[in-house]
């Protein structure tokens, strides 16, 4: 995830992760160099609302991303019936029992699908059917070894 949290960490990161430099942003915006260099300076307190706007559609990111209220730059405004939630799960992603940063992050992880996996695994107990299978797998040949060598004694 991103770690910025101003609109000016924000505005930086989403230039430099275009490749950009401020010469050639402020080609491609119409905005002058200097200005899009002071709203990247820390210290910069006030952003022309319609550059804001412009750089945002350039960006492809809402106003609310740069403004630092999301984390979503490209499902700017997904309806949440088309996440298919429960009302417990909005209710619990809401409340800020979980650490929903560390959820996003696990779910979107490479290995995510071999931890649902897992997870259904020990939620269904399959891991817990087949070990029950094995041991008594085990227990019927023991007591087959047992009546071999030992007729008549267990």
């Amino acid at each position: 995830m991103n770690g910025a949290t101003t609109i000016q960490e924000r505005l930086k990161d989403l230039r430099l992760n275009k490749g950009l430099k401020l010469e050639e942003l402020a080609e491609q915006t119409g905005i002058s160099k200097s200005a899009l260099g002071s709203y990247e300076k820390d210290d910069y307190k006030e952003i022309n609302h319609g550059n804001l706007i412009l750089l945002a559609n350039f960006y492809g990111v809402s106003l609310d991303y740069l403004f630092c209220r999301t984390e979503n730059r490209a499902e700017i405004n997904t309806p949440l019936r088309e996440l298919h939630l429960s009302d417990e799960m909005v209710a619990l992603l809401k409340s800020g029992r979980i650490n929903n940063r560390l959820l996003c992050e696990l779910a979107t992880h490479k290995d995510f699908i071999k931890f649902l996996a897992d997870i259904e695994i020990y939620v269904d107990g399959i891991a817990t059917m087949q070990i029950q299978n094995l041991n008594a797998l085990v227990d019927t040949v023991r007591h087959e070894i047992i009546e071999r060598y030992r007729p008549g004694e267990d």
